[in-house]
């Protein structure tokens, strides 16, 4: 009887790690996808400045890329995510 409870309480923190992992794994990627969208609006707006030698802005999808002759940076939902 013993050994049942015991089993059964190993089982659910094993579970409950695993769902807390689900939660963090999916949050990181959630985070990666911001930057990995961001450093791809950075490098249009800044060949975008490049070509027309003016600030370039792109909004995209609640991101707003700004590049302009002393920095190039990107913006998600109000919050800065990139600066070069």
């Amino acid at each position: 009887m013993t050994d049942s409870i015991l089993a059964l309480v190993i089982i659910s923190i094993g579970l409950g790690s695993m769902a807390a992992c689900q939660v963090q794994l999916h949050h990181q990627q959630r985070q990666h996808l911001i930057k990995l969208t961001a450093a791809r609006l950075l490098k249009e707006a800044s060949d975008g400045y490049r070509i027309h030698h003016c600030k370039t802005v792109i909004k995209r999808a609640g991101y707003q890329a700004v590049a302009s002759p002393d920095q190039a940076a990107v913006w998600y939902q109000g919050r800065l995510v990139m600066r070069l």
